[in-house]
């Protein structure tokens, strides 16, 4: 048993500062290990040799390092205190060189000792010396640092008479059992003894910290804000992290490079973290576990938002903009109308699909989280205290005839009339494509929808338009509570690993007013197929006469399909990657008697159901340019060639159509047939058809290196810029490698001819090496991009490495290519667009099928970004 170590008055620290203070876990888990590291370093009169044990990544050379600037606060050390540190495991293949660069050594001590050296131990004289992986040390290295420890005494290599003095602190870590790694000798001199916890024996709330603080400095990195989904939260929280928090900061970072690569190809100016972003083996691994905690939902209920620039506005934006929707029906229909008009849709189908799915939108809008006693002021705010009391009065004429009303359909709706009330003062037109079917199947909230109506054209003294009313009626309609349906209908059952189910279910079956859904949760002892079994009477009782949906989150749910149709007789569809939105819309179109099973889920499992305020298009069209000439095809192709060579200069990002122009008519229908299946982005030619509103570019103008092409194509996405990756990756620097089998082997011969060209100094390898200890880079497709300190590069370059056989790299990952990146932070645009051009097309099997450097160098330098 330790003794308990009593600190004098006088050794207390000089000033109040404490580097501990903040730690995460310091009042927890590290709460002990603080104390004694204190407790090491105030103890007079130099303090107390001290070992910190713990497995790789839980810190231990960040309790070292805190223990160094907590000592220039005592008496005991001055405020320039040397601080050395010293990985063993550097040197442990050759110990001869481990033990010179520990005590220096005499010239002619060995072969290559040319000169005399001091080493870290006389360089350390005073101050403190931080040998990590320690057992690494060998015995005889050990033997000559307890002389150095019990007579502060010590030699150089090769010295026999001359003794040198040392008086220093030395701090040890190690990851193995001291009792079978150090000799015993040694131990006896080292009294604190630091045990630092595993990643896995932090709190719940502490490993939220941690995910919080590594996200929080990836987000100061990249000068960006990030919004991490709940999903990833409790992943982070739940995964095994073997590698303990070295391991969780390297795959936050990995998650992190991905999240950043999808803002910079979306060009998106937040960075949105999802749980596709994280590495692949966190992803098996939930999939298969799906053993969340309790605690562990607490943490992860939320996004997470970090905004580096403006924290308080960020959290501000979280508490006001979750839950008022101020987006209306208005929002839904201009977005959805001008979307599919730029996709070059027709008047009627437009129509056609927005009758369709503003019911969906209405819905959306009214599943809102609303809290009363915190939203009404805010709600104040945004639309005024006057129309918020009109839209009270009117919700109470409205229970007069619905005596289940739900009272959170004040909040949409006052800002729809917000709106509505705008729109009628700025002369704007208001339609409501669904008004007909309202009048016909909304009686009863149409009626109420006409006092709603009146209330607010006496209260305002205006006229609002009948279209409004059926807005109104369906807003209406979604709060009632209760939806008349017939008998019949589709059986809906949702199937979930862990708890999660049955709140879906919950929710839906609420906000409906029914009880309809059903919930079936895994436990985390169930096999599949005993979830079979207990989901088989399940889906019978689901069944009331139209089958059944089953919704499923992942994995072997969404395989029972066909079996429980099979076994029942029951009609069935499965939908996989539910969500609560999923739920609700199903739930309630499963009501609707005109809805089918096998309609309902085509259209759940593509989307076709509203997820948000901006319609997207189910078809993704190719962009073209068409070159039009009035003499013939011949011509409108030469200009084609001149466009590719000498405007754009590039292949594969957008297709250049010519066509030779006849007549009005036969030009029209040879590019209504172009549009069908591509989005023309512009026409240049020598004569302008006006199709469509698409944008003419004379022949002349473009002859004129007119820079009008350029500029469309970048205001509708498309940036052409010059590929400056040849400017850093040399030839010489690039190797496809038949031998190499080891991850030191490739980065020692990277590095050293980095060196070689003069790219780096000769500190640079092990920067590198340190870097990749604290976490590697990893990206999907077997491609690792190790990095040093820019301190050490004199000249920026990409090494490029492609190897004949996949290598181990790090736990479970699998290297093919290696990019070791020799840049600064003036290399930022290099950096993205290496990112870029590696997720790019067909860029990695080409990679792949390359089998020289040359045709590795063509590969990346000479596409257009």
């Amino acid at each position: 048993m330790q003794k308990k170590l009593l600190v004098p008055e006088v050794l207390k620290p000089k000033v109040e500062v404490d580097p501990f203070e903040g730690l995460i876990g310091s009042n927890d888990s590290l709460k002990t290990q603080i104390n004694q590291a204190k407790a090491s370093i105030l103890y007079p009169p130099r303090g107390l040799h001290t070992l910190i044990v713990g497995p790789s990544g839980s810190g231990k050379s960040f309790v070292a390092q805190k223990m160094y600037e907590y000592s220039k606060t005592t008496k005991n050390f001055k405020d320039t205190v040397r601080f050395e540190i010293f990985n063993c495991a550097d040197y442990a293949e050759n110990p001869q060189l481990l033990l010179s660069q520990l005590f220096g050594y005499v010239k002619g001590a060995f072969t290559g000792a040319i000169e005399d050296k001091k080493g870290l131990v006389e360089i350390c004289n005073g101050g403190i010396l931080f040998l990590d992986e320690i057992h690494r040390l060998p015995p005889e290295g050990q033997e000559i640092l307890f002389y150095l420890l019990d007579q502060n005494l010590y030699r150089r290599l090769g010295e026999t008479e001359l003794t040198r003095k040392s008086k220093l602190l030395l701090i040890g870590a190690t990851t193995e059992d001291p009792s079978k790694t150090l000799l015993l000798t040694f131990r006896r001199r080292i009294p604190i003894n630091i045990e630092m916890p595993s990643y896995h024996e932090r709190t719940i709330s502490e490993k939220f910290d941690f995910i919080k603080m590594f996200f929080e400095n990836e987000s100061k990195r990249v000068n960006k804000s990030f919004k991490i989904k709940r999903d990833v939260i409790k992943s982070l929280l739940s995964y095994s992290c073997k590698g303990n928090i070295g391991q969780l900061k390297s795959d936050i970072q990995a998650t992190s490079a991905k999240g950043f690569l999808h803002a910079t190809i979306n060009q998106q100016k937040k960075i949105n973290i999802n749980f596709q972003d994280l590495p692949k083996q966190i992803i098996e691994e939930i999939i298969e576990k799906n053993d969340f905690n309790e605690e562990v939902y607490l943490f992860s209920q939320k996004d997470l938002i970090i905004n580096e620039s403006d924290s308080k506005k960020s959290e501000e934006m979280k508490v006001i903009s979750t839950p008022i929707q101020t987006e209306t029906i208005y929002d839904f229909i201009e977005n959805t109308y001008q979307t599919m008009k730029l996709e070059n849709y027709k008047e009627s189908k437009i129509s056609s699909i927005l009758s369709k799915r503003i019911e969906g939108e209405m819905q959306r809008l009214s599943t809102m989280n609303y809290k009363e006693e915190i939203d009404y002021e805010i709600l104040k705010n945004i639309i005024g205290s006057r129309l918020l009391e009109t839209t009270k009065t009117g919700f109470k004429i409205a229970t007069n005839y619905f005596g289940n009303l739900d009272s959170k359909l004040i909040f949409p709706l006052s800002i729809h009339l917000n709106s509505a009330i705008n729109r009628f003062l700025s002369n704007k037109e208001t339609i409501n494509p669904n008004l007909e079917k309202i009048k016909k199947d909304y009686k009863e909230e149409f009626k109420v929808g006409i006092l709603i109506k009146e209330l607010i054209d006496i209260e305002y003294s205006i006229s609002l338009p009948q279209d409004e009313i059926g807005f109104i009626a369906m807003y209406l309609k979604n709060f009632k509570g209760l939806i008349q349906s017939e008998n019949v209908k589709i059986g809906i059952v949702v199937l979930s690993h862990g708890n999660v189910a049955k709140g879906m279910v919950d929710v839906a079956n609420k906000l409906l007013g029914v009880n309809h859904a059903v919930g079936l949760e895994m436990d985390l002892t169930d096999s599949p197929n005993l979830m079979l079994e207990k989901t088989i009477p399940i889906v019978k009782n689901a069944d009331q006469g139209k089958g059944v949906l089953i919704l499923a989150d992942m994995g072997s749910l969404i395989l029972f399909g066909d079996i429980i149709a099979a076994r029942t007789g029951v009609p069935v569809r499965v939908v996989g990657r539910v969500d609560t939105l999923m739920v609700i819309e199903s739930v309630r179109r499963s009501l609707l008697p005109e809805d089918t099973l096998d309609k309902l889920a085509d259209e759940i499992d593509s989307k076709q159901f509203l997820t948000g305020s901006t319609f997207i298009s189910p078809i993704e069209r190719e962009k073209v340019i068409v070159t039009l000439c009035l003499t013939g095809e011949g011509a409108a192709k030469v200009l084609k060639n001149y466009i590719e060579t000498s405007i754009i200069n590039y292949t594969d990002e957008i297709k250049i159509i010519p066509i030779g122009f006849f007549t009005k008519e036969e030009t029209s229908v040879t590019l209504d047939k172009i549009s069908h299946s591509n989005e023309i982005v512009a026409i240049v030619g020598t004569i302008n058809p006006k199709y469509n509103n698409v944008s003419f570019i004379s022949a002349e103008e473009l002859l004129n290196k007119s820079n009008k092409l350029l500029k469309l194509l970048s205001d509708k996405g498309k940036i052409y810029r010059e590929n400056t990756l040849g400017n850093y990756i040399d030839m010489d620097l690039i190797d496809i490698e038949n031998e190499f089998v080891t991850k030191n082997d490739v980065l020692d011969k990277m590095t050293n001819k980095l060196i070689k060209e003069g790219k780096v100094t000769s500190d640079y390898i092990l920067s590198v090496y340190k870097r990749e200890t604290m976490g590697n880079t990893f990206l999907e497709g077997g491609i690792a991009i190790p990095h040093g300190e820019s301190k050490y590069i004199t000249k920026p370059a990409i090494s490029i490495t492609k190897l004949a056989t996949p290598i181990l790299w790090e736990s479970n990952q699998y290297v093919r290519f290696v990019f070791l990146l020799a840049l600064t932070e003036d290399n930022g645009k290099e950096i993205e667009d290496l990112y870029k051009i590696l997720y790019k097309g067909n860029i990695f099997q080409l990679l792949e099928e390359a089998t020289t450097k040359e045709v590795i160098h063509s590969i990346l330098t000479d596409i257009t970004l």
